[in-house]
């Protein structure tokens, strides 16, 4: 059975009752998750009843070996992760032979998560899962629960192999959630090409969660990276360090409270303290965001490193409010509200806001700066404001749009709404800046952070204490005090890796910061959903970072609000997945006929490719394991997978940790930057044939992205159909890929301040992809208006691969690209977009079924961008090995319009 229905609806209690029913019954109960934020958080409910018959804990890369024993010979509740079930528990399941045999229920929570190669693997464990249950007389029911899954039934079949009902009614109070567009201005740096560059997305994030603590709003921040989560944290820290700073001098009547808002430039001094609770430690092995399966060990705490100075020019956002239903799609009917802020070199700083109501989300006009007004005091007075929803209807449903928005802006902006009532009607909003002075930004003797002049000045100094940051690489005891500490109010700000966005119950939360398109709309779903868990109003805000995607969502709400999540793409037959599992299959219980239809339709073949390759034996009674290595490590599950190079530290010998062979090329070049544990590093030299990549300490102000060239080859087409005058097509290929370079970013402004020449060896991956072909006579008229085609084709793929993930659970960084004016396999002018991972991921064939709906969003990304001739938030590419170049803005519109003349009518 799978349930899925939103946030914070019940699904909890919905697999609980059940499950402790299972163990009154003598029965044990698997729980997986794909974090340990989640177990830890689902172990402390469990613990909270009280219940002596349930004897739970958690089994994984955090549980002590003294405890691993206890667990395997008592536990009836094993909290786990996919990690640990593929390296421990199958491999030794002997040792656990007694809980398996009493193995009555298997819970797969956020079974969304389990998507791309990461979900075939996952699939590929359960169903090993399965055959070890059945060995020891056991079939375990499967409930599956997400809040943000598609076609729920058809994925949870796929992804355990089992026929599965589904549960999705949803009749759950909730309380209604804004959520605001906020698109980062342009500033006075010049990127690639002399293109604008705007300011980043995780500045804004620092300055917006500086600005929702300071007004008492308990706020969380999800940021894209490990690096990122610090940064935001330590900023925010810096301006609420100033905050208290004037404070002390206002109240010895020296200095005047500094406004804290967007766009300010900033003077920082040193910290007062650490963040309670203390700086958590960190692990001594690099690991990714959401790998739990790794034990973490003690260092230092990384220093606190004080000082930014932001200088910007315009921030716009755009706001919608409705209630969350079902898998989190919003309502029908919103209220669209945009405001716009300038802030000019001389310090002039100018606000202007428009509204629009009618169906669907609205979006505003162009707003017109005005003076003496600031869009950081309407976005406090709107965070504020949530509180004061609360408390006003603490058990109210959701209000209709109109309502909302008329409680959150007050009295005087719902006059202003009112009387711009119907569709495209415009309305200024100045009144609610106006009216609200927020004290946390206007009035250096009002009320800041529940703070008043007669407060101490020692809760003045603990201000940057209310925030810290959150991510994967913490002891799990510090990751544990830090999630009680959010949920009491000891801290009220949280910059987090996605290390908390899956299911963890953070109740009082009220707001949510999103720096960056989280990749799905169901992350974004799933992130915008911790907020408001009690039943209040809730604020989340996408802060869009300069990219395609980001930039189409905050132009295109209607591309986010109303529509359905993406279907789950996973592929458990792709033999590249299947292959290292049947071998691990085969060293936990030797295979026999009867097992292979447990694997799928294609184990047969692949069972007889890894016989010719040594790794299997096949005799009369089935097939066998031949080696001494275990066989599960030939499966990395999060990973690249090929040889580890190791990382290692050249002045003291230390291992800082390893990376797979594929993602070496472009994570461990010679001169990349390298983060562990906080600590940033510069790589020496990279040695592939050693599989070493010498560091040393160093604290550059850039970032550093590697840039390949790529061929690519037609190996064979599996489906084509005609799409407008060419045609589209899906099926393997070969990609030739060569890092050749790479960039140096300014790491606070994006500014790029290099481009370093490498020389390191092709690779070649066959994968799937998809393709569309123009023919010389339909692209030829445009070659005669001047367009270049070369540059036309190019700026279409990267834009093309910047909107795929909309349409496909993927990043783009999952994904490749190559075109070319004429290419040797099609004759003609051919655009590809391949899966980056042997034998694809099914992101390429999601892209075909979409092809479409996802060239039209191309297409209106590349017009709808205020550039003139192309600029990272739409055609530009950080990975581009071409430096960029050519690129054809007008050319990709004009070509991708040809294309889309008409639509695809057949399918062969």
């Amino acid at each position: 059975m799978i349930i899925s229905t939103g946030t914070a609806s019940g699904k909890s209690l919905a697999y609980l009752t059940p499950a402790v029913a299972a163990c009154f019954d003598g029965g044990t109960v698997l729980y997986l998750t794909p974090t340990k934020a989640l177990a830890a958080d689902q172990l402390r409910g469990l613990r909270e009843l009280r219940i002596t018959q349930v004897r739970a804990a958690c089994f994984d890369g955090d549980t002590p070996f003294e405890e691993r024993t206890w667990i395997r010979q008592h536990a009836n509740y094993v909290l786990t992760n996919p990690d640990m079930l593929h390296r421990s528990l199958l491999p030794r399941h002997s040792q656990w032979s007694s809980f398996f045999r009493r193995l009555r229920m298997v819970v797969v929570d956020e079974c969304h998560g389990y998507r791309g190669v990461f979900g075939s693997h996952v699939a590929q464990i359960l169903r090993r899962l399965r055959r070890v249950c059945s060995r020891y007389g056991s079939r375990p029911t499967f409930i599956l629960a997400s809040a943000t899954a598609s076609e729920p039934g058809v994925f949870a079949k796929r992804l355990t192999g089992l026929e599965m009902d589904e549960v999705t009614t949803d009749s759950s109070p909730k309380g209604s959630t804004t959520i605001a567009l906020w698109e980062p201005p342009l500033t006075e740096l010049r990127g690639e090409g002399g293109a604008p560059v705007r300011r980043t997305a995780t500045a804004e994030a620092a300055d917006l969660l500086a600005d929702l603590v300071l007004a008492n709003v308990r706020t969380l921040a999800f940021i894209r990276s490990r690096r990122g989560a610090e940064t935001v944290a330590m900023s925010a820290r810096a301006k609420l360090q100033d905050v208290a700073f004037s404070l002390s001098a206002h109240h010895t009547g020296s200095h005047r409270h500094p406004h804290i808002g967007h766009s300010h430039a900033r003077h920082t001094t040193s910290s007062h303290g650490h963040p309670a609770p203390a700086a958590p430690t960190e692990r001594t092995t690099a690991q990714d965001d959401a790998d739990p399966s790794m034990p973490h060990e003690p260092r230092p705490p990384a220093s606190l490193n004080r000082g930014s100075a932001d200088a910007s020019t315009g921030t716009g956002v755009s706001a919608g409010t409705g209630a969350s239903a079902g898998t989190g799609a919003s309502t029908g009917t919103g209220t669209g509200v945009s405001a716009g802020t300038g802030t000019g070199a001389s310090g002039g700083t100018g606000t202007g806001a428009s509204a629009s109501t009618g169906t669907g989300t609205g979006t505003g006009g162009v707003s017109k700066p005005k003076a003496d007004t600031d869009l950081s005091a309407a976005v406090t007075d709107l965070s504020a404001a949530v509180t004061r929803s609360a408390a006003a209807h603490p058990s109210s449903l959701s209000l209709t749009p109109a309502e909302n928005l008329r409680d959150m802006a007050g009295p005087h902006a719902a006059t202003d709404i009112d009387a711009a009532a119907g569709p495209g009607a415009t309305a200024d909003l100045s009144g609610m800046a106006d009216q609200a002075t927020p004290a946390a930004v206007t009035d250096p003797a009002a009320p800041i952070g529940g703070l008043r002049d007669g407060a101490e000045l020692q809760d003045a100094a603990e201000l940057p204490d209310k925030i810290a940051a959150y991510r994967a690489g913490y002891l799990a005891e510090d990751r544990r005090l830090l999630e009680k500490a959010l949920r009491s109010g000891t801290i009220m700000g949280l910059a987090t890796t996605n290390a908390l966005e899956l299911g963890v119950d953070v109740s009082g939360l009220d707001a949510v910061l999103i720096a960056g398109w989280p990749g799905t709309r169901a992350s974004l779903w799933q992130q915008a959903g911790r907020a408001g868990r009690a039943g209040q109003d809730a604020l989340a805000v996408l802060i869009a970072r300069d990219d395609p995607l980001d930039t189409y969502i905050v132009h295109h709400p209607d591309a986010l609000f109303g529509q359905p999540v993406e279907a789950i793409v996973l592929d458990p037959d792709n033999p590249y997945v299947l292959g290292p599992h049947l071998c691990a299959a085969a060293a936990e219980i030797p295979l026999t006929e009867d097992d292979l239809p447990t694997f799928g339709d294609t184990a047969a073949d692949v069972l007889a490719d890894l016989v010719s390759q040594g790794l299997l034996r096949r005799r009369p009674n089935g097939w066998f394991w031949t080696k001494r290595e275990r066989a599960t490590d030939l499966a990395d599950i999060r990973g690249g997978g090929g040889t580890l190079i190791q990382v290692v530290e050249s002045s003291t010998g230390r291992l800082l940790g390893s990376v797979d062979e594929p993602s070496a090329h472009t994570t461990v070049h010679t001169g990349a930057v390298y983060l562990h544990q906080g600590e940033t590093f510069l790589v020496e030299h990279l040695d592939l044939d050693a599989g070493v990549a010498l560091v040393s300490g160093a604290a550059p102000d850039y970032s550093t992205f590697a840039r390949d060239i790529t061929d690519i080859s037609i190996i064979s087409a599996h489906r084509s159909h005609p799409l407008g005058p060419g045609t589209l097509h899906f099926g393997e290929v070969e990609v030739t890929r060569q890092v050749v370079s790479y960039l140096k970013r300014r790491i606070q402004s994006g500014e790029m301040v290099g481009d370093e020449p490498l020389d390191l060896p092709p690779r070649t991956l066959r994968t799937r992809a998809v393709w569309w072909t123009l023919p010389a006579d339909v692209v030829a008229p445009l070659a005669e208006q001047g367009f270049d085609l070369g540059g036309s084709a190019h700026a279409a793929e990267h834009a093309a691969i910047g909107l795929l993930p909309l349409f496909a659970t993927c990043d783009r960084w999952d994904i490749g690209g190559v075109s070319t004016e004429l290419h040797a396999d099609t004759g003609q002018l051919t655009v590809f977009v391949y899966d980056g991972h042997a034998g694809g991921a099914g992101f390429a064939e999601r892209g075909y079924a979409r092809a479409t709906d996802w060239l039209t969003a191309t297409r209106e990304a590349i017009a709808s961008c205020e550039c003139d001739r192309g600029c990272p938030s739409c055609i530009q590419s950080p990975k581009c090995g071409n430096g960029n170049d050519p690129l054809d803005k007008r050319g990709a519109i004009h070509l991708l319009d040809t294309l889309l003349t008409s639509p695809s009518t057949s399918t062969t």
